[in-house]
């Protein structure tokens, strides 16, 4: 079988790449970036813009425990 052709049933779920996909839209999207930067009102003291990036991070971080957790559930991981 060529290396580009994957086995379907070891695919990772539809949900987990389009939670990637969705982590790499809302990190990468410089609109979002300028959106934030203009408002200097804090919440709680902290600039707005730090906790974009704070949510960012814990979204990101959230979705790659999800993704092992789904191959840790399916036995793909020893």
């Amino acid at each position: 079988m060529p290396a580009f052709k994957r086995d379907l049933r070891n695919a990772q779920p539809r949900w987990v790449s389009a939670w990637f996909c969705a982590d790499a839209i809302i990190a990468l999207a410089p609109p979002l970036y300028w959106a934030f930067d203009g408002d200097r009102t804090p919440i709680l003291g902290v600039p707005v813009v730090v906790l974009y990036f704070i949510a960012v991070s814990t979204c990101t971080a959230l979705s790659i425990i999800a993704a092992y957790l789904s191959e840790a559930f399916r036995g793909e991981i020893n």
